[in-house]
């Protein structure tokens, strides 16, 4: 994992390249509790440094081939990212916050850093977590499964006798008579 303490970063700021082997990304996801994904490929990752008066500003790009599942026909398919990004942090301890307040959309784009570092993997990690589709869909004409037998639909139509249901209880009606 790197990290950079900010009193290293020099005047003329400071360029950065990185890669986090898949081992590695798998021990830090782990303490996340909903990560349904994994890392095809290492993470590779670039960054420029630089102070700006009390900021730090970095300006990077990160490269990976996640294996996400489709969210309609439940395969697993191999989803490429590479993303730019540009950050802008702040020290917290240079902030006084009151306890509720309505956030503009210039606060929404703060970031902050508290201590004397700051954890450029974990800034890559959540580039690419911000990348990852809410539905990941292996292809956007994906078809799904047949929602009464499960066949995947993508691979031969069911036969399935569909029927037209009128509301929510139709079903439960029907296994009532039974």
């Amino acid at each position: 994992m790197l990290t950079i303490k900010i009193e290293e970063i020099p005047e003329e700021g400071l360029n950065l390249e990185w890669v986090e082997e898949r081992d590695s990304i798998s021990s830090y996801l782990k303490n996340f509790s909903n990560i349904d994904f994994d890392f095809e490929t290492p993470l590779f990752s670039n960054v420029r440094v630089k102070k700006a008066g009390k900021s730090i500003l970095i300006k990077g790009s990160v490269k990976t081939t996640l294996r996400l599942q489709c969210g309609r026909c439940l395969k697993e398919f191999l989803y490429p990212i590479t993303t730019n990004f540009d950050l802008t942090f702040f020290s917290i301890k240079d902030f006084n916050f009151p306890e509720e307040v309505e956030l503009s959309e210039e606060d929404m784009e703060m970031n902050f850093y508290e201590g004397s570092e700051i954890h450029l993997s974990e800034i890559a990690f959540e580039q690419v977590f911000l990348e990852i589709p809410y539905q990941p869909l292996c292809d956007k004409d994906c078809k799904g499964l047949c929602t009464f037998c499960g066949q995947d639909l993508n691979v031969s139509p069911c036969d399935c006798i569909k029927e037209e249901v009128s509301n929510s209880f139709s079903i439960l009606r029907k296994l009532i008579k039974s």
